[in-house]
C-alpha cells in the first residue's frame, strides 16, 4: 500500500506525554478522594457522637416534666410471693448488714434517707466502752427537732467483714443521748464517698467499691408474733381440745 510522503509526519512517534497535565488530574482525583473521605469520616464522627449522646441520656434517671404519657405502661412481674395485705414490710431483707466496731460485731443500718449518721448512747458502750475519750466536740451544729440531743462525734473505724478480705472505712457518729436505736446508722454521704451500692433483688445484698463481685449480705426481717396472736392461737387450741376431748 501507497502511502504519502506528507501524511508521514503527522504521526507523533516521538512525541513525549504530557505528565504535568495527567499528574494534574491524578492529583485532582485523590484531592476529591480525600475530601470525599474527610467529609464521610466527619459525619461517620457526627452520628456516633449522636449516638453516644443518646445513649448517656438513656441511662439517666427519668425526670418528670409534667407531659408524661401515662397510656403505656406494663405491669411488673414479681419475683417472690406477696405477703398478706398490711404485712409488706415483712417481705426480703432490711438494709441492715454486720459490721465490726473496735474488735466488736454489730450491726448497721444502711440509711440513703438519714440526713447524718448517728447511734444511740447506751447502744454504742458495749461496743466501744472507752468512746468518750474518742469523742470530738459538737461546735455550731443544730438540729431540726428539738428532741433530738447529741452528746457528741465519735470517729471510728467500721470494718465489713467478708470471707475474700474485710472492707474497712472511717465513719464519724454522732452519739445521742435519746436515740433507742439497736443500731449504727450510716447515711448516704458515706454510701456515696465509700461507693457502697444496695442491690435490691431477691436477695438483698451490698456492693463496695469497684468490686462488684464481693457481696456482703443483709439481714432479713425478724418477724414478731404479736401477743394478741398469741393469745387467739391459744384460745384456738383450747376449743380445739375441749371439742374433741367431749366427742371422745
Amino acid at each position: 500500500m501507497h502511502v504519502p510522503k506528507g501524511k508521514i509526519n503527522e504521526i507523533d512517534i516521538d512525541k513525549e506525554p504530557d505528565v504535568e497535565k495527567d499528574d494534574n488530574i491524578i492529583e485532582e482525583n485523590s484531592d476529591d478522594k480525600s475530601s470525599l473521605f474527610s467529609e464521610s469520616s466527619k459525619d461517620i464522627e457526627n452520628i456516633k457522637s449522636t449516638f453516644d449522646i443518646m445513649e448517656s441520656y438513656s441511662h439517666l434517671p427519668q425526670v418528670s416534666n409534667g407531659k408524661l404519657d401515662l397510656s403505656k405502661f406494663q405491669d411488673e412481674q414479681l419475683l417472690k410471693t406477696k405477703p398478706i395485705r398490711v404485712k409488706g414490710y415483712t417481705a426480703g431483707n432490711s438494709c441492715i448488714t454486720e459490721v465490726v466496731i473496735d474488735n466488736e460485731p454489730t450491726k448497721c443500718l444502711l440509711d440513703p434517707g438519714a440526713f447524718f449518721s448517728c447511734v444511740g448512747k447506751s447502744f454504742v458502750k458495749p461496743c466501744a466502752p472507752n468512746f468518750k475519750v474518742q469523742l470530738l466536740p459538737i461546735d455550731g451544729i443544730k438540729f431540726a427537732t428539738n428532741p433530738m440531743k447529741a452528746f457528741g462525734i465519735f470517729e471510728t473505724t467500721v470494718i465489713f467483714p467478708h470471707i475474700n478480705g474485710n472492707s474497712r472505712t472511717t465513719v464519724e457518729f454522732f452519739v445521742m443521748e435519746n436515740c433507742s436505736s439497736t443500731h449504727f446508722i450510716l447515711v448516704n454521704y458515706y454510701l456515696i464517698m465509700y461507693c457502697i451500692d444496695l442491690h435490691k433483688n431477691i436477695d438483698r445484698y451490698l456492693t463496695i467499691g469497684d468490686n462488684k463481685d464481693q457481696k456482703f449480705a443483709c439481714l432479713p426481717f425478724k418477724r414478731q408474733i404479736t401477743i394478741s396472736r398469741i393469745a387467739l392461737v391459744k384460745l384456738v387450741l383450747e376449743i380445739f381440745k375441749s371439742e374433741q376431748l367431749r366427742e371422745a
